[in-house]
């Protein structure tokens, strides 16, 4: 397993652990995180702990599963399947969503750079719509 591997397992396997400090560790206080779906930044520790709490709130059960890895130099593709049931509210940049008590599982992919083992940028790519409906917040 190469470095940049390395780090953003433990980025991405760090939700699952339920473990927001563990990922804390390999994020640049300068890292720019973006959420392409929401369009939401992020912004180094504190904007990785913030999007942590706010859907650990609306999905206590949820579940990070990382499916593959590539890596070519600095820049790392991590496939993933995001998994949990609506308990609790969910914080969005266009409003806030009541929880629904119904499950989801969202496919992700999350495109990164590292340099000098932390994470100074990245994507999550998803289908928000398929989320909305999965919630039965859309049809």
């Amino acid at each position: 397993m190469t470095e940049v591997e390395r780090i953003v397992r433990i980025f991405h396997e760090s939700w699952d652990l339920r473990d927001p400090e563990r990922g804390v560790t390999v994020i640049a206080d300068d890292c720019r995180f973006e959420d392409v779906a929401r369009g939401e930044l992020q912004f180094g520790a504190d904007g990785y702990r913030t999007d942590y709490h706010r859907w650990r709130a609306a999905f206590p059960d949820g579940e990070v599963k990382i499916v593959r890895v590539m890596v070519d130099g600095e820049w790392a593709v991590v496939e993933f399947v995001n998994r949990g049931t609506h308990t609790g509210p969910l914080q969005s940049s266009v409003g806030e969503f009541a929880p629904t008590g119904r499950s989801m599982e969202l496919r992700y992919c999350s495109v990164m750079r590292v340099h000098d083992g932390k994470v100074v940028e990245g994507r999550d790519y998803y289908d928000s719509a398929s989320l909305l409906r999965q919630l039965g917040l859309a049809d």
